[in-house]
């Protein structure tokens, strides 16, 4: 098999992960309530659709596709169905609970993790962070396109791992909250005196 035939095959791959990811992050966004929540699940959700789009543009540049859905992986096929599985269930369901955020953000994070590395090995990249990356510099770095949706993969997995902190945090105050009934909090106001 050529060069080209395996960035295809690799690059479709990858395509039909991050569109499937698309639809499961924009469904599980419109189903938690918290405004936060659905905001970080729309963004990476965004950049899914985004990837997508640019690994598409590079298929076509080296003169569209010869490969095709069937030639892919049957990891990539598998993994592609599953997500296709867990966002029919969500597109089932009225609203998402905080327990059953936290489950489905562990799976979700496995499908980054899987990216991430993906990515990697298809492109032979070495991840490097730009977290101290001064674009005034007369740097020699290329930054290419795969290093940066390397990066925003990296910051996906940040965002779920925060995700999931926040939904055990809030489990948890509920679980710790005492409940204290009050009988009469009108007793505790004292009107005012007339002539004071």
């Amino acid at each position: 098999m050529s060069d080209i035939a395996v960035f295809e095959r690799q690059t479709l791959s990858l395509t039909l992960i991050e569109k499937e990811l698309y639809q499961i992050y924009s469904k599980l966004a419109e189903k938690v309530e918290d405004i936060s929540t659905k905001t970080q699940l729309s963004y990476i959700a965004s950049d899914s659709l985004k990837h997508s789009k640019i690994l598409t543009e590079k298929i076509d540049a080296v003169d569209g596709s010869k490969v095709r859905k069937k030639d892919c992986d049957t990891r990539t096929l598998y993994n592609k169905k599953l997500i296709k599985t867990l966002s029919k269930d969500i597109l089932k369901r009225k609203t998402i609970s905080q327990h059953e955020l936290i489950s489905l953000i562990d799976t979700l994070y496995g499908f980054e993790v899987l990216l991430f590395n993906e990515y990697k090995r298809a492109f032979h990249l070495i991840y490097a962070p730009f977290t101290n990356w001064d674009s005034q510099k007369n740097d020699k770095t290329e930054l290419s396109v795969f290093k940066l949706i390397v990066n925003d993969e990296e910051r996906h997995k940040k965002i779920l791992l925060s995700l999931t902190k926040l939904c055990d945090n809030r489990l948890t105050l509920k679980d710790d909250a005492h409940i204290i009934k009050y009988q009469r909090p009108d007793s505790w106001h004292v009107l005012p005196r007339c002539g004071s």
